[in-house]
């Protein structure tokens, strides 16, 4: 007897090579990808931080690999608050004591991303929700969208769910541009699992919806645009509780192991496949600590 739907991964036409770095953006979900990736030694660029909508994270790539990072742009995101310099662009991960060493972290994650994507054979991009926060009151008339709120006061942003068709046209054009600077490069899109419930359980799920929808809408105009479908590993297949986390919002560990499985089932070759499970195994050895045993 079966009690749950399973999942069957399906060969890529895509096989990945273990010996060249991947670039991920996005979510808190790409972290974890990420993580997987760097414990089996695999060359994983995760570097500009925690990006939860779409909009953001076009927005970021694109200052990213094809911007002046030392321009305007940078410049006019970075506020202070209570001693610490933030960027409405990025997440907490690049904030720091002065500009200075604000813009000096930017520059530093951009720097490792163009040399990571000099040699990436594919682009991981995660979209968190389609729920956009933008500054009010601010002194033009373009929407200003953040990419975190910082924990300022919630009278200073205004809410919106962007639409199928504004997703998918800005993404369409950057994976144009992205693809014709890297011509080796694969791009594929996942959906994450994470709840964010602050929207409410049927906000979510037309955030959710959204995103699919304009992922599909990408995959249709770009070559080698694929899709992973994380959010319905969790969602569908494992469909249990018991595979999230204490807050029952993130994915747990045992379901981030089953849908890192799923995704080398995917992308690896037999060769791939036996280099994730010789690159763990020295992963696990480099990083073992042998018990101190104390003497009599």
């Amino acid at each position: 007897m079966k009690f749950r739907t399973e999942y069957k991964a399906e060969p890529s036409r895509l096989h990945l090579d273990p010996t060249r770095p991947i670039v991920l953006v996005g979510s808190c979900f790409a972290d974890n990808i990420a993580g997987k990736m760097r414990e089996s030694l695999w060359d994983a660029f995760n570097g500009l931080g925690t990006l939860y909508n779409p909009m953001s994270i076009a927005k970021v790539l694109d200052l990213m690999a094809f911007g002046v990072v030392d321009s305007n742009d940078i410049e006019s995101s970075l506020f202070e608050a209570n001693g610490i310099v933030h960027s409405w662009l990025f997440d907490s991960h690049f904030s720091a004591t002065s500009k200075e060493e604000c813009k000096k972290n930017i520059i530093e994650s951009r720097t490792k991303l163009l040399e990571s994507f000099e040699k990436s054979q594919m682009l991981i991009v995660t979209f968190g929700t389609a729920w956009c926060y933008s500054l009010q009151n601010i002194n033009n008339d373009e929407e200003y969208i953040v990419a975190n709120c910082h924990k300022m006061p919630s009278s200073m942003f205004s809410r919106r769910r962007a639409s199928v068709e504004e997703i998918s046209k800005l993404w369409i054009d950057l994976c144009k541009r992205l693809q014709q600077k890297y011509p080796d490069l694969s791009i594929v899109f996942t959906v994450s699992p994470v709840r964010h419930l602050k929207d409410g359980f049927e906000g979510n799920t037309l955030s959710k919806s959204t995103l699919q929808l304009a992922v599909e809408q990408i995959r249709t105009k770009i070559e080698n645009a694929l899709y992973f479908p994380a959010y319905e590993l969790v969602c569908d297949d494992l469909r249990d509780y018991r595979f999230y986390a204490s807050d029952l919002v993130h994915p747990s560990d045992s379901a981030i192991e089953y849908i890192w499985e799923i995704f080398c089932q995917t992308f690896l070759d037999d060769h791939g496949m036996t280099m994730i499970k010789e690159g763990n195994k020295k992963y696990k050895r480099l990083n073992h600590r042998p018990i101190m045993r104390l003497g009599n």
